[in-house]
């Protein structure tokens, strides 16, 4: 029942052209601006943490200006898991350093994209897929009807799908030694006893170590990627950062640090795009900010 209503919500959503997403976007993240709600105070406490030399006023227009963007992806959602499974996207696309991770690949060691929740994830998981072999560790979903639609969009886009836990990491060994691709979103919180405190824009946070430990075990080339929305409606530009060579070498807790940094470095190309909505610091050493 939850799962047949929240895909016919989806449908409906698939059918709205990415302009008009974007303007409806534009009046619901006003909409949440103004009015209480849990995305607009966990983002603003998450950009005070981040940037604490921004004046309150520039906290405020950011925080607007993220708000409106987090609309645009959740209305972006019915494209991201109904219509673009099946269409691809590969016309809304700009891109930007593509050949780097080619030119990794032909080591045949396989790659390790990292990646943050800026601009659209789904978009560029898809654009991924299209275009590389792909596994992806995954968190499930708490909602299993959001879980199952996202895993059944991903598979339809071509991706592997591997829970992050112990046999998700044996098949992401296996998969970079096939030469193929590994997609981690690593801004996630992790779970108390899997992860590493690492400074995040200047704060600790509890931090994704897969990246770096595969790294570490590994020679896969690392590369940054990001995807960041175009203005009004016109698609998604991909940015592939260089090999970050460091990664190979560094010991785990060095490597996250620098995971990290490469993260801080693709979220200030758009940092209004970026999921400041998150509870990033509710694992951290300092008393839970959110509560």
């Amino acid at each position: 029942m939850v799962k047949g209503l929240f895909t016919l919500f989806l449908t409906l959503l698939s059918l709205i052209s990415l302009k008009n997403i974007h303007f409806l976007g534009e009046a619901m993240g006003f909409l949440l601006s103004i009015l209480p709600n849990s995305a607009r105070n966990n983002t603003k406490i998450n950009l005070k943490l981040c940037f604490p030399n921004l004046s309150d006023q520039e906290i405020k227009v950011l925080t607007k200006k993220s708000l409106k963007e987090t609309s645009r992806s959740l209305l972006e959602s019915g494209k991201s898991w109904i219509t673009f499974p099946k269409t691809g996207v590969a016309n809304l696309i700009q891109v930007e350093g593509m050949k780097l991770v080619s030119e990794s690949l032909i080591q045949e060691k396989g790659a390790i994209l990292f990646t943050s929740h800026l601009g659209n994830i789904e978009v560029l998981i898809s654009f991924l897929a299209e275009n590389f072999k792909c596994t992806i560790p995954y968190t499930p979903a708490k909602i299993n009807a959001v879980d199952e639609l996202m895993k059944q969009a991903r598979l339809l886009m071509g991706a592997e799908m591997v829970k992050a836990d112990s046999g998700g990491v044996k098949s992401a060994f296996k998969a970079l030694n096939r030469g193929e691709v590994i997609i981690m979103a690593s801004d996630q919180v992790p779970k108390k006893k899997s992860g590493i405190v690492s400074n995040f824009f200047g704060t600790p946070a509890l931090s994704v170590s897969l990246v770096s430990s595969l790294a570490t075990r590994t020679e896969s080339p690392c590369h940054s990627v990001s995807c960041i929305r175009l203005k009004k409606g016109k698609g998604y530009k991909v940015i592939f950062s260089e090999r970050i060579e460091k990664l190979n070498t560094l010991g785990v807790s060095e490597g996250v640090n620098l995971m990290n940094t490469e993260l801080e470095k693709c979220i200030m190309k758009a940092p209004e795009q970026y999921a400041w909505e998150y509870k990033k610091f509710k694992h951290s050493i300092f008393k839970n900010p959110y509560k």
